[in-house]
Formats: structure tokens, C-alpha cells, sequence
């Protein structure tokens, strides 16, 4: 049981309402549903009623409210002591990358002489964002599609964080050895649906998300064939290494890849639609661990660029 299941269910029996709910958490109504659904499977035992006029609490969900209640006070103020800056922590969470992995070892190769807890957590950008807003991780790396980003800043805005770009990037096809188009130079965009892809975590800012809303504008593409579903990064390599399915990504790609023979092919009459950058607390000085992290990763971006 986490104290985001417990928020959730408070937060939507107060209400009344799942959509209510999502609304005061700022996030989506399936999230909501999904969280209460893992909790109500973690508890064995059914919080709400669900029916076409609303949803009801069960004799359950009344005995649940007012422990999970007292939980969330007391959660807030045990927050509210540790949420100081500890001098011996830096932690930082993006999306599913090796190249952020590989620069949160450049910083501990800095800094390993000093008595500093190091840590990378993977995850969605809701996911990212909540880090950053409950003291998890000090800074976010995300990106998402510019259509998106009134929507972003609306969110974080809540979260009391701010979001700085860094770079605007389009997108590119990760194929291994085993893919027939393993030696071409690109795909065009219409190619796409005669792909086999991975699909990542169903998340509204994700990659997956973003596609969709490129090939809708170009009527003449038809839908993309998923099929392997997997938030596992080991999978993904895995199955880009020894088959023919393939994943979207962002166009910064690591070194790495080339040594494990998968390449990132440009897809062409693509603009560069996808904002990359990190977020923080706002109003909020970062450590100087934090400003070597963002200044790496502009040197790596910048160096990207300059080869292509």
C-alpha cells in the first residue's frame, strides 16, 4: 500500500466523483480509476460502487476513510520536517535512457570522494513531475510534444515546479542488425504502420501519444502495429537486438547503441515537435551536483547536434 493509493481514495470519496477527483489531483480520470483499482486488489475488498449515476462508497470503503485519513495527516507533517535539503543526497529522474544513466556516473565520478547518496529513477513524466514535487528526486529530465506544453505548465504549475527546455528534438525509428532496414539511412513517414513496434507505459505526455497525433495529421498513414507492451528497458534492448521489432524515440541517441548494433533511423517530413528539458522547484537554488548534471547533458545535446 503507498500513500498515493491512500490520496487518491480520500481525495475521491471527498469528492464523490472520479472525474472530480482527477481534476483536484491534476491528473487524468483513468489514473484515478487505476490507482483505486490496485488498491481495492491490494486490500482484497471493493471501496467504491460503480454504477452510470456515479460511485459509492461500500460499508469497506467507510471503515477505510478515516484510517487512511489520519495516514495522510500525518504523512504531511512527517513531509514537512524532512523536506530541508539533505547535503548528502542527490537523486534524479527521467525518462528511460542511457545516456542520462551514463551521466549520473560521470557526476558520481566527481563527487565519490564525498559522502553523497546517489540515485536515477525511471518513470512517466506524471511520474517524474511527482518525484520532483514530493523531495524524491531534486530535478526531472522530460520530454514531451510542444501542442502539450500549456498543458504541462498548467499541471507543474500546481506542483509548485517550473520547467526549463533545453532543446527541441524530432524523432527517429530504434532498429537492430536482425531488422531488414537495418542499413538504411532513414524512413519515411508513411512507412511507419509496415513496422512491427514496442509500445512503452500508456502515459498522456508519452512517446506513443505523440505519434498518434503526427500520423492523424498525415491521412495518408494508417495506424502502427504494436505488438510487445513492456515499461522494461532490458526487454526493449533485448528484443531490438535479436528480432525485428522495432521502438520509437527521441533523436539524441547514445554511443552505446552503435557497439550494441541497433541504430536510430531519421523519420523524414517529421518536424522537431518534442521539447526536451528538466524540471525543478520553484524558486528553488539547485545543488551544485545538479548544475554539473544539466551542464553535461547540454554538452551532450550540443554535441549531438553538431554531428548530425
Amino acid at each position: 500500500m503507498e500513500i498515493k493509493q491512500l490520496e487518491y481514495f480520500v481525495t475521491t470519496a471527498d469528492h464523490g466523483s472520479l472525474n472530480k477527483a482527477a481534476e483536484h489531483l491534476y491528473t487524468s480520470q483513468p489514473n484515478v480509476s487505476k490507482v483505486i483499482a490496485n488498491l481495492e486488489k491490494e486490500l482484497g475488498v471493493l471501496l467504491f460502487e460503480r454504477s452510470s449515476r456515479g460511485i459509492r462508497m461500500t460499508e469497506q470503503g467507510n471503515m477505510l476513510y478515516g484510517h487512511a485519513h489520519t495516514i495522510l495527516t500525518n504523512a504531511n507533517l512527517i513531509q514537512s520536517l524532512v523536506q530541508k535539503k539533505q547535503d548528502n543526497q542527490f537523486l534524479v529522474s527521467g525518462y528511460q535512457s542511457s545516456i542520462l544513466a551514463k551521466l549520473m556516473a560521470d557526476v558520481y565520478k566527481t563527487y565519490r570522494d564525498k559522502d553523497i547518496k546517489f540515485g536515477f529513477r525511471e518513470g512517466t513524466v506524471e511520474e517524474i513531475t511527482d518525484d520532483v514535487s514530493e523531495h524524491t528526486s531534486e530535478i526531472g529530465i522530460v520530454y514531451l510534444a510542444k501542442t502539450q506544453l500549456s498543458c504541462f505548465h498548467h499541471i507543474i504549475w500546481h506542483k509548485k515546479l517550473e520547467f526549463v527546455p533545453l532543446s527541441d528534438l524530432g524523432i527517429c525509428v530504434y532498429l537492430g542488425c536482425h531488422h531488414p532496414w537495418f542499413h538504411r539511412e532513414w524512413i519515411e513517414l508513411s512507412e511507419l504502420p509496415q513496422l512491427k513496434f514496442m509500445e512503452g507505459t500508456r502515459d498522456f505526455f508519452a512517446m506513443e501519444q505523440h505519434i498518434r497525433k503526427v500520423i492523424v495529421a498525415a491521412k495518408e498513414v494508417g495506424p502502427l502495429n504494436y505488438v510487445v507492451s513492456s515499461n522494461s528497458d532490458y526487454l526493449v534492448n533485448s528484443m531490438l537486438k535479436h528480432t525485428d521489432v522495432c521502438c520509437m524515440g527521441i533523436d539524441f541517441v547514445s554511443k552505446e547503441y552503435e557497439a550494441q548494433k541497433i541504430r536510430a533511423l531519421k523519420v523524414r517530413d517529421t518536424e522537431s515537435f518534442l521539447s526536451l528539458g528538466y524540471v525543478k522547484q520553484k524558486k528553488k537554488e539547485m545543488s551544485q551536483e545538479a548544475c554539473i548534471y544539466i551542464e553535461e547533458l547540454k554538452k551532450q545535446i550540443t554535441a549531438y547536434h553538431d554531428l548530425l
